[in-house]
């Protein structure tokens, strides 16, 4: 009978071990969705034209109008569903400044996941974070502006590969060959990714759909293939994130996709594994695809209402 009670504690040990690691799976990818969500959010009014080189000048104009009279905004989003259950609301604030001699939007976004507030600033030249588990302050050289997307796309990274309908709607297709090139190097990625690209080998690109009809972002996908040995065997798996921007509405000249659906799966060849660790991996495949599946919603959205500079002061955090 003690035998079999050591074994039992044994046991719930390790389930609430597990527990503990697909927690901690779940806040970096949550951490990670929020920010490429809010990326996407910013520059879905940016695209028009038919080809690469149009695609890009008709972004800026389109930016250009929209923004012109806007010296600041603040816009409140809601998770639902999901992994979004790790996170209360996000804030987002972002103000018009001259920084270097280009005009930018300084951005602040605070996000609370998991009882702990995030808080993040792009100053127009760095950004800013708060390291959640130790309270630490991170600076970091800037890589990419996280509003003026388009200033990112890069010709010679960037494809014009056709049209497609989506929901009855003809939408005209850009292949990224690298996404991080876009959007910055600030996605957490999974744990198996991240392991794949260290010990192994990993490729990755994005997709980005833009509507014809009004020149907005309708969807945007993120493909990352891994390979990697564990235990001596070879293991490949797929991971990718899908956000489709809905319900767009007009706030001043800002033109705001009011819900954002967030899909998130992985799949991976369980061919070489054994039936233990073939469990694990369809157990991982339906924990990511399970929570990986949310929605944001944008509840509230303000525009010059002469936000302070110390919002977007790094310095304090």
């Amino acid at each position: 009978m003690q035998v079999q009670k050591s074994r039992d504690e044994d046991v719930q040990q390790g389930e609430t071990q597990k527990e503990d690691r697909m927690s901690k799976v779940a806040k970096k990818l949550m951490i990670g969705i929020v920010v490429a969500g809010s990326v996407a959010l910013f520059s879905s009014s940016c695209f028009g034209g038919m080809s690469l080189e149009d695609i890009i000048n008709n972004m800026e104009r389109a930016y250009e109008k929209q923004m012109k009279g806007v010296e600041d905004f603040t816009m409140v989003q809601q998770n639902i569903g999901g992994i979004a259950a790790f996170a209360g609301e996000t804030t987002t604030y972002g103000k018009r400044a001259k920084v270097s001699g280009k005009v930018v939007y300084k951005t602040r976004t605070e996000t609370e996941v998991m009882g702990k507030s995030v808080v993040t600033i792009y100053d127009g030249k760095y950004n800013w974070s708060v390291d959640p588990m130790s309270g630490k302050v991170k600076k970091e050289e800037a890589e990419r502006d996280p509003v003026q997307i388009w200033r990112s796309l890069d010709p010679s990274q960037t494809h014009y590969v056709g049209e497609e309908e989506i929901e009855e709607e003809k939408t005209h297709v850009l292949k990224i060959d690298d996404p991080f090139e876009v959007l910055g190097r600030r996605l957490t990625l999974p744990p198996q990714v991240q392991a794949g690209m260290g010990e192994g080998e990993a490729s990755m690109w994005g997709k980005l759909w833009i509507s014809d009809k009004t020149w907005m972002i309708v969807r945007l996908e993120m493909t990352i293939e891994s390979r990697s040995i564990q235990e001596g065997k070879e293991v490949t798996g797929t991971w990718k994130m899908t956000t489709d921007l809905k319900d767009y509405r007009k706030v001043d000249s800002m033109v705001i996709p009011y819900k954002m659906v967030v899909a998130t799966g992985m799949e991976i060849d369980v061919s070489g594994l054994s039936e233990e660790e073939r469990k694990q991996m369809e157990m991982m495949q339906q924990f990511v695809g399970g929570m990986g599946s949310f929605e944001i919603e944008t509840t509230e959205v303000k525009v010059n209402t002469g936000l302070s500079d110390d919002l977007f002061d790094g310095t304090k955090l």
